[in-house]
């Protein structure tokens, strides 16, 4: 199960208000994924793979509809944001499924990760184009599906410096958990948002 073609968002532009740049607050993000249902009747791996990608379409559902200003807005000020929860998950999945899965523990480069700091996703987030969020998003995401495939068994063992071994089964089930706890954070900050909205 995967999310449906194209990968990159495309966004229509709405009339832009006084003061403003079209590229920059009025575009308005119009997601490139259908709702997914999660499998009803699967074996376990199967099962895990769907519900992992249910969530991710979840979270990029959320953002359908809303124009840049809305993606970029933290609520509260110093709280998470819609495109600073892609980054965010963007983040996690290049790490445990791209890094240490795909490449067997070993990581080819330093990269910034949430874990060093957990406030970064969404404090920069406000300089990048959520467009290009949302598509590098479903470009890592798609990366993983494809470290996935090489997999024989969910029993299939990484090793980790903290943990010793890890097992594929673990990293599926702390993305399924993550990835489901920050749908729902998007789905709360877009009712908030639809609400308040001019």
């Amino acid at each position: 199960m995967s999310i449906d073609e194209p990968q990159h968002p495309s966004m229509d532009v709405d009339v832009p208000a006084v003061g403003h740049h079209p590229v920059d607050d009025e575009i308005v993000f119009r997601t490139p994924v259908r709702r997914l249902q999660p499998p009803q009747v699967a074996d376990e791996r199967e099962s895990l793979e769907g519900w992992l990608d249910y969530f991710r379409a979840q979270v990029v559902l959320s953002l359908d509809g809303l124009p840049h200003r809305a993606l970029r807005r933290r609520v509260p000020d110093s709280g998470a944001s819609l495109v600073g929860i892609v980054r965010l998950l963007t983040d996690l999945e290049r790490t445990w499924l791209v890094e240490r899965w795909g490449e067997r523990g070993g990581r080819a480069a330093y990269t910034f990760s949430y874990v060093d700091d957990t406030d970064a996703p969404f404090r920069f987030s406000e300089l990048d184009d959520p467009g290009a969020l949302i598509g590098a998003y479903q470009e890592v995401c798609e990366k993983g599906r494809d470290a996935l495939a090489g997999a024989e068994s969910l029993d299939d063992a990484v090793r980790d410096d903290r943990r010793g071994h890890i097992e594929l089964r673990w990293i599926l089930l702390h993305l399924i958990t993550e990835t489901a706890r920050r749908a729902g954070q998007a789905q709360a900050l877009r009712e908030f948002l639809l609400a308040t909205e001019d």
